[in-house]
């Protein structure tokens, strides 16, 4: 009998009626891997395997909150100092207010410095954000509005100011080689592409109906740059092993970061504020969303399903991905779809997997 019949019914209605082609699905429960496996198709007559690296999108936003959690550690940072400090150019136009914390919040105000997906020179990129206006009549950490990459960048530029290290670099070295997450990278370097390339996955736009290969995300210069908002790429396997980490140091065992300072990331920073850029309320950790379904059940867009815990926390992708961890249930959670299907038929999709998988592990009412 398969344990997952509601989750494995869910992903395979989605390739029937061409939504993705594949995913990688990767959940524990209090510690132990229960499932960890690839379904579907990479392309055509390509078979999706279980350590193809796998776009994460902006799942990936919360490696920066655990960098900037390494340098607390370290006292190497404050998170209510204005970036300015750092940053002096940043200052303009009114955003010497500005502080990590607000990045790490959705709550800066700059959320029109979207950048999109064409790869730039990363000081053209910072050149860029310093001297863009916030939004008019905007109070840093008095509203919040989802930043698709801005603050992201910002945050790698601030890690590389204080450690000396290129953000991917620091990432690399300090989170995801200590926790085992050999295959991810967030930026993979230009030297390994030629090396890993038939192991990259491809992304798919599937909302016409007519399935698109997402070449911007797919092509050489975008998986070999650098966007801490939304470069990730990984098997869920291994991204699963940053979330089982996060389960243990919230509960108290020091990891790569302390105990302390995990708590910290996951506390409530960022409560009963909507969120303009996703029009409903939407509480935030420190670079980690936490679960807000309870606000407008079954509206609020990546969400961790209808059964999630309240102290649940992770980070959703655009229209592909869900990760995430439940402590209250002992639940850590990987889903990497390959297909983007657009907002709406997204939303539902991804809802009704994380709901299957709550039900198949008997923790649905």
């Amino acid at each position: 009998m398969n344990p997952f019949s509601l989750l494995h019914e869910a992903v395979e209605e989605g390739i029937q009626t061409g939504q993705h082609f594949g995913g990688q699905l990767a959940v524990s429960v209090h510690g132990e891997r229960v499932l960890d496996e690839a379904v579907g198709l990479n392309e055509p007559f390509q078979p999706l395997q279980r350590d193809m690296r796998m776009l994460w999108l902006s799942a990936c936003k919360p490696l920066a909150g655990v960098a900037m959690g390494i340098l607390l550690d370290r006292g190497q940072v404050d998170l209510d100092r204005p970036v300015a400090e750092w940053i002096p150019e940043f200052g303009s136009h009114r955003k010497d207010r500005i502080t990590p914390r607000h990045l790490l919040t959705h709550t800066a105000g700059i959320r029109g410095a979207t950048l999109g997906w064409t790869p730039r020179p990363w000081e053209e990129i910072i050149g860029t954000l310093c001297y863009i206006r916030p939004e008019p009549h905007w109070v840093p950490g008095e509203q919040a509005g989802y930043h698709v990459d801005s603050a992201w960048y910002l945050l790698g530029e601030l890690i590389r100011l204080i450690d000396g290290r290129e953000y991917g670099d620091f990432v690399r070295e300090e989170i995801l080689l200590p926790l085992e997450m050999e295959r991810c990278f967030v930026g993979v370097p230009d030297e390994l592409y030629e090396e890993i390339e038939e192991e990259v996955a491809t992304m798919y736009d599937t909302s016409s109906g007519i399935p698109e290969i997402q070449e911007d995300l797919t092509r050489r210069e975008s998986v070999t740059c650098c966007r801490p908002g939304g470069n990730g790429r990984g098997p869920a396997r291994e991204f699963l092993l940053l979330y089982e980490a996060m389960h243990r140091m919230t509960g108290g065992e020091d990891g790569i970061l302390t105990a302390a300072t995990a708590q910290t990331l996951m506390a409530l920073h960022r409560v009963g504020m909507v969120d303009k850029t996703f029009r409903q309320v939407i509480d935030w950790g420190l670079g980690f969303m936490r679960q807000s379904d309870h606000y407008a059940p079954g509206r609020t867009p990546y969400q961790f399903g209808s059964f999630a815990s309240r102290d649940a926390f992770g980070h959703c992708g655009n229209q592909s991905t869900a990760a995430f961890c439940d402590p209250e249930h002992g639940v850590c959670a990987v889903i990497l779809l390959n297909g983007m299907p657009g907002e709406e038929a997204h939303q539902v999709r991804m809802r009704r997997i994380l709901d299957s998988l709550y039900r198949d592990l008997e923790l649905a009412p």
